[in-house]
């Protein structure tokens, strides 16, 4: 059987751009605690004061923090397999439940990569492509430029192959699995968490095939009708969630409702913020951002809405958004987008 097929995505909420369900950072944090990780290093990384709470939704830089707090912890205790060990069925949420419910293998990941966003950020993708040789699922982030890449891109094949098996009710054998990079994985590593040593370094996106015999396979637990509603209960809890926001949303609101007064200025957001500019500065260092980025890019969002939505001159725009001169914006929308303003404002919608 021939073709492929990109996993649907659900309805992108806008609520939850930017963030992730609890259920994963949950297993990592437990996961550290198992290895030794001290309570007093998790104790400052933004939402994990309400892990435990239901119908929330946290900051995705904090489970990116996580991972970064528990990297060598992981490493001197097992890898990523010990975050799975601690993995029982209905840990992952109503995401994982929509799996052993699905006819097969093949709509089951189907399924899971429509709802992928009930566990992931919306950013998130699961590809879902079938070949000649079976079901291949690859997990596309973008996260590629961190630190953690690696070790995430290792993980999610080995997760989505534990959630594979478990609905399927056996040990399941794939076809390969693809890495990014398999740096600190050795051949007997590989075998013990993917159940196969063909591994295929250097792709674009981690995956993982799943042979063809596996995937047409009827699952014991199939129930289509179950599966109907844990799909529109993904969706409509995803949509309900709680975002429970970091201190780089905080800013980000202030930086956003300070337009008012005018072009923002640090000293103006530092008094906003009840902080010093020095420590504004700092902490957006330690966010991995700037000040000058951030107004950079405020900038830009504002100019692009302007020139779309309204008449106003460029020197008219220039004086809202805080530039000298209209000289200044003309150079500065170049730099964002390769050509002049006017051709912004002829491309209307979205920023």
């Amino acid at each position: 059987m021939d073709g492929s097929s990109a996993g649907r995505r659900g309805p992108v909420i806008g609520a939850a751009h930017d963030t992730v369900s609890p259920h994963l950072t949950r297993l990592l944090v437990r996961a550290g605690a198992t290895a030794g990780v001290e309570r007093a290093r998790l104790a400052g990384i933004p939402g994990l004061h309400v892990l435990h709470e239901d119908g929330i939704r946290i900051p995705t830089g904090t489970i990116l923090k996580v991972w970064e707090l528990l990297s060598g912890r992981l490493t001197a205790a097992g890898s990523i397999a010990q975050v799975m060990k601690l993995w029982q069925p209905g840990a992952l949420g109503v995401w994982e439940y929509l799996l052993p419910v699905s006819r097969t293998l093949d709509e089951a990941f189907r399924t899971a990569g429509t709802h992928f966003n009930a566990i992931a950020d919306p950013a998130d993708r699961l590809q879902v492509v079938r070949s000649q040789e079976g079901l291949t699922v690859s997990w596309q982030g973008p996260y590629r430029d961190h630190a953690q890449y690696p070790r995430i891109a290792q993980f999610v094949p080995h997760m989505l192959l534990t959630v594979a098996g478990s609905a399927a009710g056996r040990r399941l054998v794939p076809v390969r699995v693809g890495l990014p990079d398999s740096r600190s994985l050795t051949a007997d590593r590989a075998g013990e968490l993917y159940h196969t040593r063909r591994i295929d370094v250097g792709v674009d996106h981690p995956s993982i095939t799943f042979a063809e015999a596996d995937v047409d396979q009827s699952l014991p637990r199939s129930d289509p009708a179950l599966a109907s509603i844990l799909a529109d209960h993904a969706r409509l809890a995803t949509a309900a969630a709680r975002p429970v926001r970091g201190w780089l949303d905080r800013f980000h609101a202030v930086l956003e409702s300070s337009v008012a007064e005018g072009p923002p200025s640090l000293d103006r957001i530092a008094h906003h913020l009840a902080i010093s500019p020095r420590t504004l500065q700092r902490r957006l260092r330690e966010e991995g951002t700037s000040w000058r980025e951030e107004l950079e890019e405020l900038r830009r969002r504002r100019v692009a809405c302007l020139l779309r939505e309204t008449q106003l001159s460029v020197e008219a725009i220039a004086s809202r958004v805080g530039f000298t001169d209209s000289r200044s914006l003309r150079r500065a929308i170049h730099r964002w987008y390769g050509h002049g303003p006017a051709m912004v404002r002829a491309a209307g919608g979205p920023a």
